[in-house]
């Protein structure tokens, strides 16, 4: 009995050490900065397209490879069942070794242009992908970006429940005092406990949002969705400056910025380059060689073992491809092909930029007025509420009018703290557009 009552003290001991550090825990504090370095090394589309990057390069070292000259190596020795006889120096030598080794190298002159045509055609992969990998890096900034703006417009969303429910438990307070001398109604006391009810509600919704938030935030920065996060947040993530934009100023600057376009502009260089690398097979090949080579029977002990058995030889080759069953004028056509489709690509590219940058220019420019139109409205539900709310307490108006006049306050401030960041969501991805990303 006391051995299970030791271990019984035992599990609740660690039971309460684990449970109190795992609840000691501070949520880890993160600014906009924090969160777009977490996602850049985290997210696995960048992981997977810097893969690609770097067998581009890998490639394009590949390209200048082929102009550089091939050396080769060779060495053997050699040993027979049975003696072989050799003339050395004048003299028979029986020996059943034997020792070898080789030199050789070979530089192409002339290939056709293949070379040159195939290093322009791999500089232009590499700045695909290159291009490729900061363009995926400006995407995931931007998610990171609309996401940390959403949990920000969930904060804000949280305070004016809280502080809407905070005014209808004040007005449900006052009523039940007034009701307890007499100089208020019992129904009144009824519809405003429903109305406190109704704001509970909201403030549960507006905390959920908020969580959620928080949680496609951590799923976007690639780490567990249940670590407990909170924002560093600044006086000014509120304040917003209206910009006036010029949308024949912004397209230029997304065809000159946009990477993705950029892309489908090496891509198209490749294509072009790659109908020449094809087209090299009609041309002879010139390549230059040369071989040094030793033999003999014994290992060498002084230089002139080494003068008297060795060789060299150098020269010139040339070849030309004179019949392929029709490969080459095939590759060719091919090659031709893919121009037309890069060069159709590359047009509905610019189509694609021209109408993502007027349409993030459109919505800025609605997120601008929406957000004129919320503060005049909110400063007009504020002034109708406190007039409201002062005729009600006079006498000279109804519960129920202060109660709608309070909700269209709650919608306004709602509305208000929405365009905001529509705003601030509609220039972010206007700047995306324009290829002018920043972080």
């Amino acid at each position: 009995m006391r051995r299970y009552n030791w271990l019984t003290v035992f599990t609740v001991f660690v039971f309460f050490i684990f449970y109190s550090d795992s609840y000691s825990q501070e949520a880890k504090k993160l600014s906009l900065q924090d969160c777009i370095e977490i996602a850049l090394e985290n997210n696995t589309r960048i992981v997977s397209t810097q893969s690609y990057s770097k067998m581009a390069e890998a490639g394009l070292r590949s390209a200048w490879g082929n102009f550089m000259p091939q050396i080769d190596s060779y060495a053997r020795w050699q040993k027979q069942s049975k003696d072989q006889y050799n003339i050395r120096f004048d003299e028979l030598v029986i020996s059943k070794e034997s020792y070898y080794y080789q030199f050789s190298l070979s530089q192409p002159i002339f290939t056709g242009l293949r070379n040159y045509y195939t290093l322009k055609r791999n500089k232009a992969d590499e700045k695909y992908y290159r291009n490729n990998l900061s363009w995926t890096k400006q995407l995931v900034v931007l998610e990171v970006k609309l996401n940390y703006y959403n949990v920000l417009k969930a904060i804000q969303l949280l305070k004016i429940a809280e502080e809407t429910l905070k005014t209808s438990q004040e007005e449900l307070n006052r009523i039940e005092a007034m009701e307890k001398i007499g100089a208020g109604s019992r129904a009144e006391v009824y519809q405003q406990k429903v109305r406190v009810g109704e704001n509970k509600l909201a403030v549960i919704e507006a905390r959920n949002g908020l969580i959620n938030a928080k949680t496609d935030l951590n799923y976007v920065l690639g780490i567990d969705i249940t670590t407990s996060i909170e924002l560093i947040t600044e006086a000014t993530d509120m304040n917003v400056e209206i910009q006036k934009i010029d949308l024949d100023d912004a397209i230029e600057e997304a065809f000159q910025r946009r990477l993705d376009y950029r892309s489908f502009q090496n891509q198209f260089e490749k294509a072009k380059a790659n109908v020449n690398v094809q087209r090299s097979s009609y041309y002879p090949n010139l390549s230059l060689s040369a071989n040094y080579s030793w033999w003999d029977v014994q290992f060498p002990k002084r230089k002139r073992d080494i003068t008297e058995f060795d060789s060299y030889s150098f020269g010139l080759s040339l070849s030309m491809n004179l019949f392929n069953g029709f490969q080459t004028r095939a590759a060719v056509s091919s090659a031709k092909a893919e121009v037309v489709v890069a060069e159709a690509d590359l047009e509905q590219a610019k189509r694609q930029v021209t109408l993502e940058v007027k349409k993030a220019v459109l919505e800025l420019e609605k997120a601008a007025e929406k957000i004129q139109v919320t503060e005049e409205n909110v400063t007009s539900a504020e002034e109708d509420f406190r007039l409201a709310s002062e005729r009600y307490r006079i006498g000279a108006g109804t519960l129920l009018d202060q109660n709608t006049a309070q909700t269209s306050l709650t919608r306004a401030r709602v509305n208000r703290i929405q365009a905001i960041y529509d705003y601030k969501y509609a220039l972010e991805v206007l700047h995306l557009a324009r290829g002018s990303l920043a972080w």
